[in-house]
């Protein structure tokens, strides 16, 4: 005859000798999925705002087509169709150049640069990516 299973004492087997190692197999595994879930968000958030920094150029560069002359309305075209997105840029972060001048066929570039706050860059000491785009069209 087979004798009864422990339930309780120092040698029973069962949830309450597991339950010690799934602590510890959480406490290693959870930093490691909060971390790639933080990076995984940081570069989705590089990612949207590259494309609104580069919709809102291509705004201002369209604009400055028909007004090649009128920077300052070139600038807030740029500034308002990226708070649609909602993204705040200044005046500073919008560069808009003529290099041929305004006469019909010179092209019209307009810049415009961000720097993106990130959750992982200040954890690991790093510094905030900066985003580039521009948008060049010609002048009719």
């Amino acid at each position: 005859m087979v004798a009864p299973r422990r339930t309780s004492g120092p040698f029973a087997r069962g949830p309450r000798g597991r339950r010690g190692q799934s602590l510890v197999e959480l406490a290693l595994t959870l930093p490691v999925l909060f971390f790639l879930t933080a990076g995984v968000l940081d570069l989705a958030h590089i990612f949207s705002v590259a494309g609104i920094c580069a919709n809102a150029a291509r705004e201002g560069a369209r604009y400055g087509a028909t007004n090649p002359t009128d920077t300052d309305g070139i600038t807030t075209r740029v500034i308002d169709e990226a708070a649609g997105a909602p993204l705040t840029l200044t005046a500073s972060q919008v560069t808009v150049t003529t290099p041929s001048g305004t006469t019909s066929g010179s092209p019209v570039t307009v810049q415009v640069t961000n720097k993106v706050a990130l959750m992982l860059a200040p954890a690991l000491g790093l510094a905030q990516p900066t985003i580039v785009r521009q948008a060049t069209m010609a002048i009719f």
